[in-house]
């Protein structure tokens, strides 16, 4: 009978110990040196989905299961979670220690203990409840366990969320508890310290320069924070630990605020835009269906809140990961976005590797995704400065770049209205050196002549032109200070503007853009400027003697008469004109014109203004020339027409013979160029009556 009790026993007692099902997990010793004591894989777990009444989880017992083993973290549903944990102090003192759970978010924790077979509620915290109801102020939940010498207690933790149910429960020694809180409480303060700072440093920025960047950078980092503050607990503790029924929707609302001006700032920021249009397009439709669930949260349920909230941040995860693959490393932008999101994902897989064990777990593996915020956070204020200090370089550059071409326009009317190389030149040399603010330059031609100066001393002009050749041959030293040369060639001119500083150092960045639209327009004016040289000169000469023609002879000869100086006038006709071209042609007839306005052009060309009147005809005016003095020119050109024959292609000579017709003008004569005219072209007809081949005088 003894050997069957002993057997029953002992069969009974091996199936309370392995049989499944049988609740007999082992109770936690509490060490007498407690600090911390992580009892996430010491709890076990009972799902209850019917919403059992407290007495009624008591027959459940044999139903809990090792946390380790159930994993439901991650759930999203009604079901009421009951953790169980025996602990055990062995010493002969209460131990008044703190059971923290760190996860702050859930709606409600209740603590019981097992006393003679019956729960009684020790405590209820958590998000249902305004903040200032909790016996222990602290961002997590934290509930006060005392334990009596020399007994075990079996303690129930009731956890009902409207989220994700997690529960990672430590047990405490209070002074421990409160040494470690202080080290975090550090670490936080930095944290948020330097996120705020970052807030209000670039809300400065964004009133200042109004640029749409910075205001959803802001937006985003104030909604990351908040979230981070959300999920450390400081949100309910300091923020809004009065309003149960915010708390609970703020994660989601939160989540996808973040979301939304996190890629509202990638699209601006990268130029999505330019660089990726369909994803832009793409990334804008989610941005507008996130705005729109912005206020879901005020009238969804919190755990169909909490689903969508978390489906929109994959999303926005993957479209981080698609802006990373489609952008790269193309823009300066880019290379501060990837590698401040780079910065975040190391500080996260450092995290979740410590947590599964494969680093150590450090405080640095820890806080590693705050560490890896913070300075996302400050790379991505470097990017975003960065920016602003190029697009502002670029808005000076355009800005010089428009007074630049202001000026330019301006020195080309000025340019246009002058007449002459020499006058053109100078007004390109005072352009460049308002545009470069250098103090000096010449304009120096091809074969070495300086058309114009701007603050070149005379006795130094020389030596400048020097030191400039030398230095075009490589052999001379630099002008003092700094030189710039412009060249100029178009068609049958070549030139160099050449213009220097005293300064060492000069910013001739504006030159760039400036430049090519000078050469082209100041090229272009001499073109136009010869053009309109050759057909003024085309106008004012015979095409074929190359004389002056009647009309600008008379316009010449009106300039430089003065009725208060001597002045003479000679027509001359070739004698017998109309028997060469009945005899030997008409192209004769035309040699014989060009011969005759040669052998003029020899006798008058230093002596005064010659030109063709019309037919065989040709005008003569000498300024400031007495009547004696003009009569033996005259008389030269008869001499030279006796001597000098017309030689036609078949060898035959021809002498030809010219009649003058003079009148000579004094000072105080009142005669115009009009009246010697008349009175010259009757002496001329005087000259053909009287034989021809002579000059004939009149006044």
């Amino acid at each position: 009978m003894k050997k069957f009790v002993v057997l029953l026993f002992i069969t009974f007692a091996f199936s309370v110990i392995f049989v499944p099902g049988v609740s007999a997990y082992a109770s936690v010793t509490i060490p007498d040196s407690l600090k911390e004591l992580d009892l996430t894989n010491q709890l076990e777990i009972y799902l209850d989905q019917d919403h059992l009444s407290d007495q009624q989880i008591l027959n459940k017992g044999g139903e809990f299961v090792p946390l380790s083993k159930s994993n439901p973290s991650g759930d999203i549903s009604d079901t009421v979670y009951w953790l169980k944990v025996n602990l055990e102090n062995d010493t002969r003192r209460q131990r008044d220690l703190l059971l923290e759970i760190k996860k702050p978010h859930l709606s409600s924790v209740t603590l019981f203990s097992l006393e003679h077979d019956r729960l009684l509620k020790e405590d209820t915290v958590g998000y249902r409840y305004p903040f200032d109801k909790r016996d222990y102020k602290h961002r997590n939940l934290v509930l006060t366990l005392n334990l009596k010498p020399n007994v075990s207690t079996t303690y129930f933790l009731k956890i009902e969320t409207d989220s994700f149910f997690q529960a990672p429960v430590s047990l405490w020694d209070p002074i421990a508890f409160s040494e470690a809180n202080y080290m975090n409480q550090s670490f936080f303060g930095v944290f948020y310290g330097i996120m705020l700072a970052m807030i209000l440093y670039n809300t400065f920025l964004f009133l200042s320069l109004k640029e749409k960047s910075y205001l959803y950078y802001i937006l985003f980092v104030s909604g990351f924070t908040m979230m981070q503050a959300i999920w450390d607990g400081f949100a309910f503790q300091f923020v809004w630990g009065d309003f149960p029924w915010w708390a609970l929707r703020s994660n989601s609302f939160f989540i996808i605020w973040t979301s939304l001006f996190a890629l509202l700032f990638a699209k601006h920021f990268l130029h999505l835009k330019e660089y990726a249009p369909v994803l832009h397009k793409v990334v804008t439709i989610f941005n507008k269906v996130c705005a729109l669930c912005l206020v879901l949260p005020f009238f969804v349920s919190i755990g169909t809140m909490t689903m969508i909230s978390t489906v929109l941040a994959t999303v926005f995860v993957l479209f981080l990961i698609a802006i990373a693959l489609t952008v790269r490393l193309k823009t300066r932008e880019a290379r501060f976005y990837l590698t401040a999101w780079s910065l975040l994902f190391i500080g996260v897989l450092l995290n979740l590797l410590s947590a599964y064990q494969l680093v150590p777990l450090t405080d640095l593996s820890l806080f590693a995704p705050k560490v890896g915020a913070v300075v996302e956070v400050l790379v991505l204020s470097l990017g975003l400065a960065d920016q602003i200090k190029r697009m502002r370089k670029e808005k000076e550059r355009e800005t010089k770049k428009y007074y630049v071409q202001t000026l330019l326009q301006n020195a080309v009317k000025q340019m246009s209205a002058v007449e002459g190389l020499e006058r053109l030149s100078e007004e390109g040399l005072h352009c460049l050196m308002d545009v470069s603010h250098f103090e000096k330059g010449f304009y120096l031609t091809k074969e070495g002549k300086v058309l114009s100066k701007v603050n070149v001393p005379a006795e130094l002009e020389d030596f400048y032109i020097k030191q400039y050749v030398s230095l075009k041959n490589g052999n001379g030293d630099i002008l003092d200070g700094s030189t710039f040369t412009v060249p100029i060639t178009c068609g049958s001119h070549t030139g160099h503007f050449v213009i220097w500083s005293t300064q060492e150092e000069v910013d001739l960045t504006v030159m760039e853009s400036f430049l090519p639209a000078f050469i082209e327009q100041f090229t272009s004016l001499i073109d136009q400027k010869e053009k309109i040289q050759t057909l003024k000169k085309s106008a004012m000469k015979d095409h074929l003697t190359k004389l002056f023609n009647r009309k600008y002879f008379l316009e010449k000869a009106n300039e430089v008469f003065t009725e208060t100086e001597p002045a003479s006038l000679l027509l001359i006709d070739i004698d017998h004109f109309k028997k060469i071209n009945d005899q030997y042609g008409h192209l004769v007839g035309d040699e014989a014109i060009i011969f005759a306005a040669d052998l003029i052009k020899k006798v008058f060309h230093d002596k005064g203004i010659v030109g063709r009147f019309g037919g065989e005809e040709f005008i003569v005016f000498l300024e400031n020339a007495e009547e004696q003095q003009a009569l033996e020119t005259a008389n030269q050109l008869l001499e030279a027409f006796r001597h000098e024959s017309l030689q036609l292609d078949d060898g035959t000579s021809i002498y030809l013979t010219v009649s003058i017709g003079f009148c000579c003008s004094q000072p105080l004569s009142f005669l115009t160029i009009g009246e010697m005219i008349q009175l010259a072209d009757e002496q001329l007809y005087t000259a053909k009556r009287n034989g021809r081949n002579q000059v004939a005088v009149g006044s």
